[in-house]
This record gives structure tokens, sequence and C-alpha cells, in this order.
């Protein structure tokens, strides 16, 4: 079987029991002690638990090695081959592309593992996330292709989760300015189909579909919310165009409520549309606001986001700056 090191990787997350934190846990553990990630699946289980006492010893521990070591490796190869025949990248920790960001904010339990395909340099790129509802407005499909479109004539990159509603039209506003896109996944990739919308814009070359899920997977609720997270981190400032309440009136939480929640939490800037655009005021934006994010209008408001960012990089940049000059003294 191949040991290059896409595949390695593949294999590791493909591990049963093996998640983000043990992932990432494995990662450290190998550079701190100067060992390969082809010799874990070498070591007998003696071995694995004296460099892993991590996981626990005796029953728990051998629970965690048999996870390693009953990988269905011949399934494993032919379903990697297959993702390279497809055009996917498996961009892992410690790879060249692998976001800095998401280890800055690794207490949120960010994917050491992406699944990518298209134009992939653009994980290096800056990028500004907008998500919506997916039962949106008039108004707010309006705005979301509008503000997409002026921040790509920017040169940002815009994100979002491919949705109905105004993810999509925040992906075609940008495209259709031949700006670029970053589509995250809430499925696998290779479950991942272009829609019609898209036929007339300029796609290759200007899209990134990233899916942090085994790559056959479909689309649910909670990958729904975990994808939001990953929105949030690549993002340098959200923004919301149309929320709901956090929870309706079946207790059934918002994604785009949540994704503003999350945003304030990795305390990246949220921009919120001010509910009053709107025929029916969104009930989301209004708490949004409430909470911490930063109200804008259709008018200015990206000429608001990139004022802030300006200000906050020639802030940070200055920090920076003072910290490195000698003293006079």
């Amino acid at each position: 079987m191949s040991n290059d090191m896409d595949f390695l990787w593949y294999k590791l997350f493909n591990a049963k029991g093996y998640g983000n934190k043990s992932i990432h846990l494995i990662y450290e553990k190998i550079q701190n002690i100067g060992i390969s990630l082809e010799k874990i699946f070498q070591m007998d289980r003696a071995e694995f638990e004296k460099i892993f006492p991590e996981f626990g010893k005796g029953r728990l521990n051998k629970t965690t090695y048999k996870g390693i070591k009953e990988i269905d490796e011949e399934t494993i190869y032919w379903e990697y081959q297959n993702l390279k025949k497809e055009g996917v990248k498996i961009i892992y920790r410690g790879h060249k592309l692998y976001p800095e960001i998401l280890l800055q904010l690794k207490n949120y339990n960010l994917p050491p593992i992406l699944f990518c395909k298209g134009y992939i340099s653009l994980l290096k790129t800056e990028g500004i996330s907008i998500v919506g509802s997916r039962n949106s407005s008039e108004e707010g499909l309006r705005i979301a292709k509008q503000f997409a479109a002026e921040l790509a004539l920017q040169g940002k990159n815009i994100i979002s989760g491919y949705a109905r509603g105004i993810d999509t039209s925040a992906h075609l506003g940008a495209l259709e300015k031949n700006g670029t896109t970053t589509i995250i996944l809430s499925s696998g990739i290779l479950e991942f189909s272009k829609k019609k919308i898209f036929n007339n814009v300029s796609w290759e070359g200007n899209t990134l579909i990233i899916s942090q899920f085994p790559p056959k997977a479909e689309r649910n609720a909670k990958n729904a919310m975990l994808r939001n997270k990953l929105v949030c981190a690549l993002s340098k400032a959200v923004i919301v165009i149309e929320s709901g309440e956090e929870k309706d009136k079946d207790g059934k939480m918002s994604g785009t409520f949540d994704a503003g929640k999350t945003a304030l939490q990795m305390k990246i800037p949220l921009f919120v549309v001010n509910p009053v655009y709107f025929t029916n005021s969104p009930s989301g934006n209004k708490q949004l606001i409430k909470n911490g994010g930063i109200e804008i209008n259709p008018e200015n408001g990206i000429a608001t986001l990139l004022n802030y960012l300006d200000t906050k990089n020639r802030k940070k940049e200055q920090t920076i700056k003072n910290e490195i000059q000698p003293s006079l003294f």
C-alpha cells in the first residue's frame, strides 16, 4: 500500500474512535518526539501506550490502539485513489496550505484535516463570510448578492455554506464579478454537485470547495452547525444578512444565528444588516446587534466593514512596531 503523507493522514482520519482532538494530539506528539506518522501504524500496543499516555491506560488505551490496528487498509486505499481521481486534495495539519488560524482557534475543536477541491490557493486568501437564512426574503437575496459583488471588486474572497437562499446568492454575487468564493460544505466532498444557477459564471479557477466530513457523508443539521465554526474561523469578518431567532417555537436552533454567535465567541468582527431594511424584520438580526454585532446598512455597509478592518490592521501593525522598536533608554 501507499505510504505517501496524504494517504497516511487519510488512514488516520478513518481510524475508528479518532476525532479532531485525537488527531491534533497525534500530530503534536510526533512533532515533539520526532517520529513519522507512518510509525504510528507500526507500533505494538505497549509502545503506543507509552508514547500516548493521553489516551489513557488499560482498557481505554486498548480501544484507541484497536482503532489504529483494525483499519481496513485496502478499502481506505481505494477510497483514497478515488479522491485523487476526483481532484480532491487532502490538506492536513502541517501541510503548507493548512490555515494557521485553525490552530489559533483550536479550542473550538476545528478540523485537522480538510478535503478540498478547486482553487486550492484560496486557503491562504483573506476571506469574508456572508451568511443568512435558507428561507430568505427578496431583500435579503439582493443585499447578499450586492455585498458579495462589492467585496469581490475589492479583491476579497467570499466564504459561505452553499445552502439555498443567502449563501447561494453570496457565492453567485462574487462569481458574477469574476471574483472568488469558498464553499464550506455540511456534507462530504463527494456529495457536492454544482447547482445550475452557476452554469453561466466564472466557476473554474474561481471556486474552492471544502469539507471536514467523511467524503460520502450526507448533509445533516449537526454537520451544518459544525460547518459554521469553520466558516467563521476562516474569515476576517462575518456578515449576517438575515437571521431568525436563536431558537424557533419548536426549539430548533437557527444556523445563521449560530454562525453569528460563533463569530462573536471567536472574536471575529461580526456585521449585521439593520433589520429595518426588511419588510418583515428578521428578529435574529436585532438580537445579534444587541449581543455585539456591528450594525450596517445596504448603502455603505461594505465601506463600513473595510474601514473597520483597515483600522484594526493599522492598530495591530503599530502594536507590533512598538514591541520591536528598541528602547532609547
